[in-house]
């Protein structure tokens, strides 16, 4: 395979003899002038689009529905937290099982689509039911003739808590189905259509392309769903709502088809598919599948310990336990501490802006910092080594279309742009800390109390205008570092864990995203008073800590040093030396052996 794969489009969707990479032991014999597959211009588009869709109805309806849900029942927070919880619970315990559905479903294109077709359906059923119980005003507006009435007869509670019930198991279906989505295309569409390494329409460009479309919708949508219903009532946004997911339904379907009728590499036949039927058929009965549904639970979980980046998967994870972020608690305590709701809404559309910047960031820090080719399983091996290890292995990076040394660059990017990512966070959050000490009130404590570590934060008192441009400015900023590290992470799970589990092991990953947003929600319910939230955001910093260190030592054990003291120092071939550490995680490494600084390449 040839090592420059800068190549354009042309010639790059419609190869002499298409392989399949997903069944093994099928692979196509190596030819050196037999260009891989790849996927073209109008195939990258019409896959956005299906993505954009799908992304931006989700985002839509899970704002609407708390909007929704406030017009239903307009004199308690109870609904509204008996939502979260049902939606919480069902990702924290089933999205495992949808990402094992995904792996395991042979047919990719039918599996998209039952992914699509499940969330239209549920947000449809639910936008129906959703008519009957909300009132049709807005907020401050005069009640007008519908009141919470049909067709004259008024509901009763019973009826209304009913359908209330009914629209809480189709959101539950529309979450999990999402998930699938998102499962589905992520982890299993782009991986499979994406480039080689260095190509137009690679991995990590796909990657933030379709980052990108997720935080647009995550700004755009719940803003334009906001003016609609402002400027109409709830039940013309419900309407506009439900009608959305009906037009937009058979569009998705249609661009992802066109990408797989295009494409060989989607219609190839998963492997796992065979053996999960096999195993579905060697135990009958009902207590037996339950008893084997369990085992396999499990064995998700197994599997996800087992994986070699588990570490920076659940480091990921904890971050969702930051109350740190523009999130529902933070921003109610903001506006208790005197903020008003449009410099907080300001200050989220800022941070978004950052956010959408860590897409276009992602993709050149990667390039700069993959540089070093001495890493994984060719680690401790020098340069002439390193060009032997490279051919011998030309036939098995034929699979996958790429260099093998373009696919080592890609991954020691990700781990060490991660880590700048995670730092960067952490950083940033420090100040954010700080002036939350000091604009939250502290009435235990006399005003003459000396305590040295009190006065650190508390005094002297800046301006509260000063605080608060100090709290949003990094709290923005600290969005940038967030997301670097959520794309590097997506990348290397992506490309470390085995095409069979990639989705079940992303199932776990989001179920553990679930269970840290829970314990946040846990602990302001503990620390539930403004003068308390302080202590909140020490342990959000002490969080986003911890997942550093856990990282750190990861990326550290991965390639054997975190910085290069030789460079720092300029010490040359002084620093040079014995450096003896574990085998890498590409499982073949020889670990360190003793270089000469001005040979070593980094790593």
């Amino acid at each position: 395979m040839p090592a420059n794969h800068l190549d354009d489009d042309a010639g790059l969707g419609s190869p002499s003899s298409p392989e399949n990479e997903d069944v093994p032991g099928q692979m196509a014999p190596f030819m050196p002038n037999e260009e891989p597959v790849c996927i073209t211009k109008s195939q990258a588009y019409n896959l956005y689009t299906s993505h954009f869709l799908s992304t931006w109805n989700i985002r839509t309806y899970e704002f609407a529905a708390i909007i929704f849900t406030q017009a239903a029942y307009p004199n308690t927070l109870r609904p509204a937290a008996i939502r979260g919880i049902a939606r919480t619970l069902a990702s924290i315990c089933l999205t495992s099982i949808v990402g094992r559905w995904v792996d395991q479903n042979s047919d990719r294109l039918k599996t998209l689509i039952s992914t699509i077709s499940v969330n239209r359906v549920a947000v449809i059923g639910a936008s129906v039911l959703w008519f009957f119980i909300v009132e049709p005003s807005t907020p401050g507006a005069i009640n007008s003739s519908y009141g919470s009435d049909f067709a004259g007869l008024p509901f009763s509670e019973l009826l209304k808590a009913g359908i209330f019930t009914l629209i809480l198991t189709l959101g539950v279906l529309e979450i999990l189905s999402g998930q699938g989505n998102m499962l589905s295309m992520e982890r299993d569409w782009v991986v499979t259509v994406a480039a080689p390494a260095g190509r137009p329409y690679d991995l990590t460009h796909l990657n933030a392309v379709t980052k990108r479309i997720d935080l647009i919708c995550k700004l755009i949508a719940p803003i334009l769903i906001s003016i609609v219903i402002s400027s109409t009532n709830n039940k013309i946004g419900v309407l506009i709502v439900g009608g959305m997911s009906i037009c937009s339904w058979f569009l998705e379907i249609f661009c992802a088809r066109t990408v797989w009728n295009k494409n060989p590499k989607l219609q190839a036949v998963k492997p796992s598919s065979r053996q999960a039927r096999q195993e579905s058929e060697e135990l009958p009965g009902l207590l037996n599948r339950i008893g084997q549904g369990l085992h396999r639970y499990s064995q998700d979980f197994r599997n996800y310990f087992s994986s070699r980046v588990w570490i920076p998967s659940l480091s990921l994870a904890i971050l969702y336990f930051s109350a740190l972020a523009y999130s529902s608690n933070f921003i109610t305590f903001m506006i208790n501490a005197g903020i008003s709701l449009e410099i907080i809404t300001i200050a989220r559309a800022f941070g978004s802006v950052v956010e959408i910047s860590s897409t276009l960031v992602t993709p050149v820090g990667i390039h700069v910092l993959g540089n070093a080719v001495n890493h994984g399983r060719f680690q401790g091996r020098d340069r002439a080594d390193l060009r032997a290890a490279l051919l011998q292995h030309e036939t098995e990076s034929h699979e996958s279309g790429a260099n093998e040394e373009d696919k080592w660059k890609a991954e020691t990017g990700c781990e060490r742009f991660g880590l700048w990512g995670l730092t960067w966070q952490f950083v940033n959050l420090i100040p954010v800390v700080v002036a939350l000490w000091h604009m939250s009130p502290n009435p235990t404590s006399p005003p003459d109390s000396t305590s040295t570590i009190q006065s650190l934060f508390t005094n002297p008192i800046p301006s509260l205008p000063l605080l608060t441009l100090v709290m949003f400015t990094f709290l923005s900023l600290s969005r940038l570092g967030l997301w670097i590290y959520d794309l590097t992470t997506q990348q290397l799970t992506q490309t470390l864990v085995p095409p069979t589990q990639r989705s079940s092991f992303t199932g776990i990953e989001y179920s553990f995203y679930n269970l840290f947003e829970l314990l946040q929600n846990v602990a302001a319910m503990v620390f539930d008073k403004s003068e308390e939230f302080k202590w909140l955001g020490i342990m959000s910093l002490a969080a986003v800590g911890s997942s550093v260190v856990m990282y750190a030592g990861w990326v550290w054990w991965v390639r054997g040093h975190l910085v290069h003291w030789e460079r720092v120092a300029g010490c040359g071939k002084g620093c040079a030396g014995e450096r003896k550490r574990g085998q890498g995680h590409g499982g073949g490494g020889a670990g360190w052996e003793r270089v000469e600084v001005g040979e070593a390449v980094e790593s």
